[in-house]
């Protein structure tokens, strides 16, 4: 039989409960219990004369973490995104109004909100070096930041990519980022690059944007569709082995789909409108 008792330890500290074990002929029942004889300065007594017992439903296991008694809650899932069960379990809780609690979040949601948080860093600092590097290759701020500009445009089609296809913003989808960034810049230098020499040679803004187009759209496209063809199996999950990094080839699909075309667009129209001489 084990039994719960409150007891106070000083006025400086809260109550505290704590659990005794009690094992032999008097641990049977609550009855037996009561006979249990206390030792006092009268003889021995029986427990009950000096304690009252009853039962009621209590703690099956008592946790404290920082001073604090906490309770652990585990979930395990099945297909739905760890994301999705987090956000309905915050709202259960804020329907639910439950005050005077602290609540922290460990295990894989804690992770993947450290994850998200390194990898923005890292794709931040990547588009920093990666503006100085076309600075100091271009030796034009303006052509850098032109060939930079497309990469939020990008952003649009990858966010369709994901509704399409119903997937969650998670790692993958953030590394499928990084694959739409690296191959828009590319398209986006090919570009520029094609445009300052024709005008190198003497074209004007306007013939020199055109060319460029004209001259790099091949490549440009089979590049796109060369990297979609192979994504599809993944984005439909047949790819054995594969099927987590979906959200990987939903973003790279979409962004390329949508990016490649508003690169050929807006690149050549950006030189031409900022390169007017």
């Amino acid at each position: 039989m084990d039994c719960l008792f409150c007891a106070s330890f000083g006025d400086s500290m809260n109550t505290q409960f704590v659990r005794l074990y009690l094992k032999g002929k008097f641990s049977k029942n609550i009855e037996t219990l009561k006979l249990l004889p206390i030792s006092s300065k009268f003889g021995e007594i029986p427990l009950s004369t000096i304690a009252k017992l009853k039962r009621h439903l209590t703690f099956a296991k008592i946790e404290r973490d920082k001073l604090l008694y906490s309770l652990d809650i585990n979930g395990y899932r099945a297909k739905r995104p760890v994301t999705h069960l987090t956000d309905d379990t915050l709202k259960a809780l804020k329907d639910a109004n439950i005050s005077d609690i602290q609540m922290e979040q460990t295990g894989d949601i804690a992770q993947i909100h450290d994850s998200f948080k390194r990898m923005l860093k890292a794709i931040g600092l990547g588009v920093i070096i990666l503006i100085m590097a076309l600075i100091a290759i271009y030796k034009s701020v303006r052509m850098a930041f032109i060939m930079i500009v497309v990469l939020p445009l990008s952003l649009i089609g990858a966010s369709w990519g994901m509704l399409l296809f119903g997937k969650p913003s998670c790692m993958p989808s953030l590394l499928g980022i990084l694959l739409l960034f690296g191959i828009i810049i590319k398209n986006a230098v090919l570009l520029i690059d094609f445009y300052q020499e024709y005008r190198a040679k003497g074209e004007s803004s306007f013939e020199s944007a055109k060319e460029a187009v004209r001259v790099r759209f091949r490549p440009v496209m089979m590049t796109a569709f060369g990297t979609i063809a192979g994504m599809v199996p993944i984005a439909l999950e047949q790819a054995v082995g594969l099927e987590r990094l979906s959200p990987l080839a939903d973003v790279a699909i979409g962004g390329l789909l949508v990016g490649t075309l508003l690169t050929l667009i807006y690149v050549p129209m950006y030189a031409y409108v900022f390169d007017k001489k």
